[in-house]
């Protein structure tokens, strides 16, 4: 035990002369049958399996015995401590427990009033072997947050009629934690967090500390969703409790890249920055059937023409299904509850997530969600294209000058673009092939007059 206590010092030593140490406790301080730099407001573990041992200790005069033989964990935190936002923190421990125990780190957002991610569970008992070792894990605080408890978590320990006072539970003798230099990001735009060819499509840069950019499409209750330009790959779900960006709010964010259920995300923010007035990607026009791939991940995309199938009576989750002829599209209302009537079409634009192996297109509030009429009106200018289907001519009829006509394909690719000075226009097709396609017509401000698909058919 004293060679233990020797290397102890050093290792506080060498912490303190490259780190600030913002919270140091030899458990040695007890009052109430508790130490009194812990039992923080968020610990979940009775006190009265937070047990004193003078026994064999080698820093300070006590150390804490944690009881917890359960398997649903219990939490053991530190009294409010002053953090930096962004900062890395290494939590070191000299810990043992004789034959089963397990212990993992993580701490709760006093600021932000929410719990972090847990780290994995450390085998204390195959750590330690019985003697006190030092083990370490590190967290990292996210935007905003100033204040935090710094949680062990304790479950599988030896039970308190364990054979000798000296090993129930997981002996905690030392916990120091220290600023720690924080982990480089590498920045990558959303399309090159996305982007893979590789089934099942899981991101290259998956559990990788990144910085992206975008403008921000979409919000909901767990985060946010962020583009960045047109079209597919290029847009993401951001997991994050603590920031509420605005719709069009231009974000940078710092976070690491995860795959939930093959769902690609980033979570963990440790950086934030928005700044109002960023330009909203223009929807992506897609026909129902490939709006559910891979590519238009938290893409916004617009659908035309869609009949309505199911209702969201047919199911508890509120999801109804639209299909434009090319094949079904799930759209929920995890941002906007909307009540559609079976056999109506619609035209519908929405960000694509991924949730039960379904991709769902999400309506963001009313004006994502119109009844389908052929026509499209906007400002009160009518807009006339025919015919549908067409041959190697597209006529258009709108009653303003100076517009301009893009012309996509299925995948939202653009094929053709052209500038219109009169109100009456022809776009030719001779170099299309037979197919669905779709059109988008703005005015010279770039507001979209109308959208809507067509078909060549020669």
């Amino acid at each position: 035990m004293k060679k233990l206590f020797t290397f102890l010092i050093v290792v506080c030593v060498g912490t303190l002369s490259f780190a600030q140490t913002v919270f140091q406790s030899n458990l040695s301080s007890w009052a109430a049958g508790v130490p009194t730099d812990w039992m923080g407001s968020k610990t979940s573990i009775s006190p009265a399996n937070v047990v004193e041992q003078t026994v064999g200790v080698t820093y300070g005069t006590s150390m804490a015995s944690l009881i917890n033989a359960t398997t649903t964990h219990k939490r053991f935190t530190t009294q409010p401590v002053a953090v930096t936002p962004g900062e890395t923190y290494l939590i070191e421990m000299w810990v043992a427990c004789q034959t089963t125990g397990q212990l993992r780190t993580a701490y709760y957002d006093l600021t932000n009033l929410a719990y972090s991610t847990y780290n994995s569970y450390i085998d204390v008992a195959a750590a330690s072997a019985g003697n006190l070792v030092l083990v370490s894990q590190t967290v990292t605080m996210p935007a905003g947050c100033t204040s935090a408890e710094f949680i062990l978590s304790v479950v599988n320990t030896d039970p308190a009629t364990a054979g000798s006072p000296f090993f129930i539970g997981i002996l905690v003798d030392s916990v120091a934690i220290t600023t720690s230099a924080p982990p480089v990001s590498t920045p990558y735009t959303i399309n090159q967090i996305q982007f893979t060819t590789t089934p099942p499509y899981d991101s290259p840069h998956n559990t990788e500390l990144v910085e992206t950019s975008g403008v921000v499409t979409g919000v909901q209750y767990n985060g946010y969703y962020l583009q960045d330009g047109n079209g597919p790959w290029n847009g993401i779900f951001v997991l994050d409790y603590t920031n509420i960006p605005n719709r069009g709010d231009s974000v940078t964010i710092t976070g690491t890249v995860d795959e939930y259920f093959n769902y690609t995300e980033i979570k963990n923010i440790i950086i934030y920055n928005a700044v109002a007035g960023g330009v909203l990607p223009t929807p992506t026009p897609v026909t129902t059937l490939t709006a559910n791939e891979e590519q238009y991940e938290g893409c916004l995309v617009k659908v035309l023409n869609a009949n309505c199938s199911a209702d969201t009576t047919s199911n508890a989750f509120r999801e109804w299904t639209i299909n434009d002829g090319s094949g079904a599209l799930v759209a929920d209302d995890k941002m906007f509850i909307y009540a559609p009537t079976v056999s109506t079409s619609y035209n519908v634009t929405g960000i694509m997530d991924f949730a039960f192996s379904v991709a769902k297109l999400l309506p963001r509030d009313i004006n994502d969600i119109a009844i389908a009429t052929g026509i499209i009106e906007n400002k009160s200018n009518a807009l006339l294209v025919y015919p549908n289907p067409a041959k190697n001519l597209l006529h258009f009829d709108v009653n303003i000058n100076n517009t301009t006509v893009q012309i996509f394909d299925v995948t939202g690719k653009t094929l053709q673009t052209t500038n219109n000075n009169s109100t009456k226009f022809t776009v030719s097709l001779d170099n299309f092939d037979n197919g669905i396609y779709f059109y988008s017509i703005t005015d010279n401000n770039n507001t979209i007059i109308g959208t809507n698909r067509f078909i060549v058919a020669k």
